[in-house]
């Protein structure tokens, strides 16, 4: 009888045991699968990190190198505006300086003309609805209004002009020549619009280079994460972007300036001696982006438009904030502290991996933020 009530104690205690070390080896391989994930997070971390800041500096470099803000493709973006950021940026397009025959996006033809600045009957209201509305302008057309429709690049410079600034009874018409431009009464303003809001997010970066021949264009895009492993992207309100099922990243486009006279057509020889005058007239995507080819900056059936970052990261935010929101070289007049500044452009940006590089752990990461202060200038620029 005590034999067999030893033997019982020993049974016990041999379970009492197994239970004890089947918790310790359980308890070892969650410590393990811990360590595991936590290793794989923290290494998912850093080179999240190290990516993050290659190409955020990428991005601030290749600001800081290209030159000063391009004034005119703002006014141009403003006046054809559209407030639809279905997919992160604009779409309505513009052209980018080149647009067609009478003033229409939709033509087969190129036009040939601006359209000048004028005071009507001596009343100066050239700034209601800027100088781009009907009666305070003139085209060969006469009266015509310019409000909503694209920009020829050099546009916005005339703005600042009042070719009609000490109106009369000659119909604008000073010197008996029948022509508005180049009369006794031009004046030049020093004034001028604005070309965006100032203290708010413009949500595009639009860049041009000292000698005003290359520009450089940023946007924030959008499309479905094609690792995401529920639902695609589903993207209505801009300014409160949704992350599940979206990549976002920031695309830019190189432009070329060419003097092909406003026809944009290298090879016909202009007969009024405006081809190859030295005034770029015609912009072109940068041949980098079309594999050599010359293709005029104006259709957006084809996207050229290059992301700048991998498809590993997701830019959660991107904001731009831009100043002075007029051209300091032209508005002399404006004496103001906002205007008479350096152009610089304030960014805001958000990173965090995209599924690709997060699929393998369920876990939700940490916002990468980043803000900086660009002082543009001509010097650095290409």
């Amino acid at each position: 009888m005590k034999i067999k009530n030893i033997w019982a104690f020993t049974l016990i205690e041999i379970l009492v045991w197994i239970l004890i070390i089947s918790f310790i080896m359980i308890w070892w391989f969650q410590a393990l699968t811990a360590v595991w994930i936590w290793k794989v997070r923290l290494i998912q971390q850093t080179d999240m990190q190290k990516q993050s800041f290659y190409f955020t500096e990428k991005l601030f470099e290749m600001i800081k190198k290209w030159g000063t803000l391009d004034y005119e493709e703002f006014f141009n973006r403003k006046t054809v505006w559209n407030v639809s950021f279905t997919w992160g940026h604009f779409l309505s397009p513009t052209w980018f300086g080149n647009f067609w025959e009478w003033w229409s996006i939709w033509s087969t033809a190129y036009g040939a003309n601006f359209y000048y600045c004028r005071s009507w009957n001596g009343v100066d209201i050239m700034w209601t609805g800027w100088c781009v509305e009907t009666s305070n302008t003139w085209t060969l057309a006469n009266d015509s209004s310019y409000i909503g429709t694209a920009q020829r690049y050099g546009q916005y410079s005339f703005q600042f002009i009042d070719y009609n600034s000490n109106a009369d009874d000659d119909l604008w018409n000073e010197n008996g020549i029948n022509w508005i431009i180049w009369d006794d009464d031009d004046e030049y303003l020093w004034e001028g619009p604005i070309v965006f809001s100032g203290w708010t997010n413009i949500t595009e970066l639009f860049l041009i280079s000292w000698d005003n021949k290359e520009r450089l264009l940023f946007r924030w895009d959008v499309k479905n994460d094609p690792d995401y492993p529920w639902s695609a992207c589903n993207f209505w309100d801009w300014s409160s972007p949704t992350w599940s099922g979206c990549l976002w990243t920031i695309e830019y486009l190189k432009l070329e300036g060419k003097d092909w006279w406003m026809d944009h057509d290298e090879w016909t020889s202009d007969t009024n001696n405006t081809q190859y005058d030295g005034v770029i007239d015609t912009w072109i995507i940068d041949t980098d982006f079309t594999w050599g080819a010359n293709i005029i900056a104006a259709s957006n059936t084809t996207n050229y438009w290059v992301s700048l970052f991998p498809d590993t990261i997701n830019v959660s935010t991107f904001a731009v904030f831009a100043y002075p929101n007029k051209d300091r070289n032209l508005a002399w007049r404006d004496a103001s502290q906002s205007t008479n500044i350096t152009p610089y452009v304030r960014l805001k940006i958000g990173l965090l991996p995209s599924w690709k590089s997060r699929k393998q752990i369920k876990w939700n990461p940490r916002e990468l933020k980043f803000s900086t202060t660009i002082s543009l200038t001509d010097i650095f620029s290409n």
